[in-house]
C-alpha cells in the first residue's frame, strides 16, 4: 500500500511538473503578440509618414512643372524679341558700311557728292531703314494682350489653395493664358489689370476665401460667406515677361463655387514698360 501511495505523488509531481512550462509558454506568447502589435503600429506610422512625403514631393514635383512652363516661356519671348534685335543690328551695321564706302568714293571724286545718281539710292535706302524702325517701335508700343475666361463645371468643390481652372476661353489674344493650370502668363512687360469673380454655391458652414496670386504671393482677396453671395477683386499689377498671375483658394474651408459661367477670371494690358 505504501508503495502504492508513493507512485500516486510522483505521478502527481510529474502532472504539475509537466503544466508548469505550459503556463510560461502562454505568457510568452501573449508577449510575442504584443510586441507584434506594437511592430504593426509602428509600421502603420511609417506607412503614413511616407504618405505625407510623398504627397509633398508630388506638390513640389507638380511646382516645378509649372516653374518650368513659365521659365519655357520667358525663353520663347526672349528669343522672338532678341532676333528682332539682331536684325535691326544688321540693318545698322550695312547702312553705315555703305554710308563710309560712299564717303570714300566722295573723297576720290568730289564730283559724285551731289550726283542725281547718289540721291537716287541714298534716300530709298534711308526711307526703308526708317520704315522698319518704325514698323518695331510701333509693334513694341501698340501690343494687344488681353483674356476672359469662364468655369464651366455646374459646382466644383475646392481643396487647400486648390487653382481655379477658368477651362472656358472666351478670349486670349496674346496666348497669354493657359486654360489648362489657370494660369496667365506675361508674353511681354507692362501695366496689367486682372478681375476676377466667383459665386459661392453653398456656404455649408464654410466661408470662401480666394486669392489672386503673383508668382505664388497673394495680391487680391475674394471673400464670401452665404450661398449665391459673390466675391469679385480687381488689382493692377506691373509684370515682367514670364510674370504670372492665378486664382485659388486660401484655406481648407472647402467652399463649393458655382460654374456656368457665373465665375470668370480676366486680365488685360494697361500699356507695355520697358523690360528691367
Amino acid at each position: 500500500m505504501a508503495t502504492f501511495s508513493f507512485i500516486v505523488i510522483v505521478l502527481l509531481a510529474s502532472d504539475m511538473t509537466q503544466g508548469a512550462p505550459s503556463s510560461n509558454s502562454g505568457n510568452n506568447q501573449d508577449q510575442e503578440i504584443t510586441e507584434i502589435k506594437k511592430m504593426m503600429t509602428s509600421q502603420a506610422d511609417m506607412l503614413q509618414e511616407y504618405g505625407r512625403r510623398i504627397n509633398l514631393l508630388e506638390k513640389e514635383n507638380h511646382d516645378l512643372v509649372k516653374q518650368t512652363e513659365k521659365l519655357q516661356t520667358a525663353n520663347a519671348v526672349m528669343e522672338t524679341r532678341l532676333g528682332q534685335l539682331e536684325q535691326m543690328n544688321f540693318d545698322i551695321c550695312h547702312d553705315e558700311d555703305a554710308f563710309v564706302t560712299t564717303a570714300q568714293l566722295t573723297e576720290e571724286d568730289k564730283g559724285q557728292l551731289h550726283s542725281s545718281r547718289f540721291q537716287d539710292q541714298a534716300v530709298p535706302q534711308a526711307d526703308d531703314k526708317l520704315s522698319r524702325i518704325r514698323k518695331v517701335a510701333n509693334e513694341d508700343n501698340h501690343t494687344a494682350v488681353g483674356f476672359y475666361a469662364r468655369l464651366s463645371p455646374h459646382t466644383l468643390q475646392l481643396g487647400e489653395h486648390q487653382t481655379l481652372e477658368f477651362d472656358h476661353v472666351v478670349t486670349n489674344v496674346g496666348n497669354g493664358y493657359d486654360s489648362r493650370h489657370g494660369h496667365f502668363t506675361a508674353p511681354v512687360a507692362g501695366l496689367f489689370s486682372f478681375t476676377s469673380t466667383v459665386l459661392l454655391s453653398s456656404s455649408n458652414n464654410h466661408l470662401m476665401q480666394l486669392n489672386i496670386v503673383k508668382n505664388g504671393v497673394d495680391i487680391g482677396h475674394l471673400f464670401s460667406y452665404s450661398a449665391l453671395d459673390k466675391g469679385t477683386r480687381t488689382v493692377v499689377l506691373q509684370l515682367s515677361v514670364g510674370d504670372m498671375v492665378w486664382v485659388r483658394n486660401r484655406d481648407n474651408n472647402s467652399p463649393e463655387i458655382f460654374g456656368l459661367g457665373y465665375t470668370t477670371f480676366s486680365g488685360f494690358l494697361i500699356t507695355p514698360l520697358g523690360q528691367s
